[in-house]
């Protein structure tokens, strides 16, 4: 328990609030059930590193809310209880250890500032620390955060008995990386819908649907504001991500139907413009997405797209026959200028059969280069201030196997913070990230992109390409000004399975750089294979960059000097970021008992407080 210096200086008012201001008081709110029983509403205070919460249930019993692991188990998740009874409000910090009552943890972190309880609802705002110092809490980081929440009717007898819950759920959501729609006014803006048109989804696991659709015909030149994803009802667990792409040519009406599969590509109109710029990428749990106010995509410009190519992932691993869909996007623009045109370049892995992850690999590490060559070669002529771009937000995507993905900016040898980063993430969302701050990237910068695997479940390898049983890691970079005509920024490493094929698979040969024989072969990979392709990977020193300024032609050209390109060397790391945390100060082999901690925690937080009063 903290100290009564500590309650006394860092006392804060708890008043009663009003359900209708949630909205405007705070800067973000996600409705946590279909039902809407439960809505969160948060603001993050990044200077003070503290989330300002509040949780809406729609009960007059006691709330639950918390932080839960991967998985969105009640077992390991750090929870706070609280109800409202004789207009008093009542929060306790507590830790499930078990299936049971979540025992009250012995350091208070999450501090009640106002409730209410009326019309049949009750709301509790409450705050804490991205980092509370406690083990029994939960870390507050960038990326997925899994949120359970719960509630039962009545008010409990008292802190230690508590009804078992009438309620429950869990979500993910973007805690830290959402933007502030507050101030942002849509009075005067337009829209227009983008979606497939009675589409019945193939009864089989993955399903790729193109369709050709006409940009509006504008006569002056507008900006795209905001990208508002329109998933039909009852579909969500079908529709998995959409890229919308620029397509130029000349297109008969005929052209603009229903469109069709497009895993293969062969037979369609439209299918280059599949290499062509992007438009709007979206993915599964995605909100409503704002471009800042300083920048939006062209429209009815000269160079601004005719046409649009949706391209639409439908997930139905359980071959659901006869489902009929008709999801997109809905775009809003304005003739209100803003004063840079904005794009989106992905970053990362090039997709393709080259891209291998070896089966029942708990921690398996695949990286993608951004390289100088190519970023000196895309972005060294801009309109902007000091030149190159400002990134503002992100996409980080993989499939199935991703559990975390992360993206490191080098300049000169010298690493830069980082631009994005999810170590937690989860294949069912994939919501954009805006960055806090936006990031300028120069000609000759460098990106390295990471993506861990989990292939414990697989008997096989898995290899690049884009079903969902596949693999993908790429981080779609939202930047300002637009470069037209640049989609990636990417790599291929041919050395490591070119290595293990002269290998292992002497009879195969290397015949073509597009196809790759370790996934025409069947094989029972042993530990050595595995230790092997490990090595071949970490001692690459050159990749193929895919940004567009090289071509090759043969195998030999894939690993040639001439057309190859060093990956990028960090000279000087990034600083590891200091804990604010107080060093547990005990004696050689013994561990400091949590009340031991929380006694020790309230003495140095006590200090804290009166040093910053």
């Amino acid at each position: 328990m903290a100290s009564p210096l500590v309650l006394f200086l860092c006392f804060v008012s708890i008043h009663s609030v009003a359900i209708a201001g949630l909205s405007s008081e705070f800067a973000h709110h996600a409705v946590l059930d279909p039902a809407e029983k439960m809505k969160l509403y948060w603001t993050v205070d990044w200077d003070a590193k503290m989330v300002y919460f509040a949780v809406e249930a729609a009960t007059t019993g006691w709330v639950g809310f918390g932080f839960s692991g991967r998985s969105g188990a009640m077992i390991g998740s750090d929870v706070v209880i609280g109800w409202v009874k004789n207009n008093e409000g009542y929060l306790r910090d507590r830790f499930a250890d078990e299936e049971k009552l979540p025992p009250v943890d012995e350091q208070q972190d999450y501090k009640l500032i106002g409730f209410e309880e009326s019309g049949g609802k009750t709301v509790l705002k409450f705050k804490r620390e991205f980092d509370t110092c406690d083990s029994r809490d939960r870390k507050l980081e960038a990326g997925a955060t899994k949120v359970v929440f719960a509630y039962h009717d009545d008010d409990p007898a008292s802190e230690s008995k508590i009804k078992y819950h009438t309620f429950r759920g869990s979500r993910t959501l973007m805690l830290l990386n959402s933007m502030d729609k507050r101030n942002i006014n849509e009075t005067g803006w337009l829209s227009f819908p983008i979606t497939t048109k009675n589409v019945t989804i193939p009864a089989k696991e993955t399903t790729y649907w193109c369709a050709l659709i006409k940009a509006p015909e504008l006569q002056s030149k507008h900006h795209i504001t905001k990208v508002e994803p329109l998933v039909q009802k009852g579909n969500e667990g079908f529709v998995h991500h959409l890229i919308l792409y620029e397509c130029e040519g000349n297109f008969t009406e005929n052209d603009y139907d229903q469109g069709r599969d497009c895993m293969d590509t062969a037979n369609m109109p439209y299918a280059r413009c599949r290499e062509a710029s992007i438009v709007v990428a979206w993915a599964v749990g995605g909100e409503s997405f704002y471009y800042p106010l300083h920048a939006g995509f062209p429209l009815g410009a000269d160079d601004s797209p005719k046409n649009f190519l949706l391209e639409m992932h439908y997930d139905n691993p359980s071959n659901v026959p006869g489902r009929v869909d008709s999801s997109g996007v809905r775009i809003y623009y304005t003739d209100k200028l803003r004063k840079y045109d904005s794009g989106i370049v992905s970053v990362g892995v090039k997709v393709n059969n080259w891209h291998i992850i070896p089966p029942k690999q708990k921690d398996w590490l695949s990286i993608g280069y951004c390289t100088a060559e190519c970023t000196e070669s895309i972005f060294n002529s801009t309109s902007l201030q000091g030149g190159g771009i400002n990134v503002f937000a992100s996409i980080l995507h993989t499939h199935l196997a991703g559990r975390a993905i992360w993206t490191r900016h080098i300049r000169n040898g010298k690493e830069l913070p980082e631009i994005a980063r999810d170590d937690h993430y989860d294949f069912n969302f994939q919501d954009t990230q805006v960055l806090r701050k936006e990031i300028n990237i120069q000609p000759g910068d460098e990106m390295i992109h990471y993506c861990k695997y989990n292939s414990m479940d697989r008997d096989q390898l898995t290899k690049g390409g884009i079903a969902s049983r596949e693999e993908m890691c790429l981080d779609f970079l939202f930047y300002y000004p637009r470069v037209p005509k640049i989609k990636l920024c990417q790599s291929t490493a041919y050395g490591p399975p070119y290595k293990f094929i002269k290998k292992y698979l002497k009879d195969a040969g290397l015949t073509s750089p597009y196809r790759n024989p370790m996934t025409k072969t069947s094989l029972d990979w042993t530990n050595e294979m595995v230790a092997d392709f490990r090595e071949y990977n970490e001692e690459v020193q050159r990749v193929f960059p895919r940004c567009g300024i090289r071509k090759f032609s043969s195998v030999a050209d894939t690993l040639n000097p001439n057309f190859t390109v060093p990956i990028p060397k960090i000279a000087e790391p990034l600083p590891t970021e200091k804990s604010d945390c107080p060093p547990i100060l005990v004696a050689a082999g013994q561990r400091m008992s949590p009340g031991v901690f929380a006694v020790y925690f309230g003495i140095l937080r006590a200090v804290f407080c009166i040093v910053n009063q």
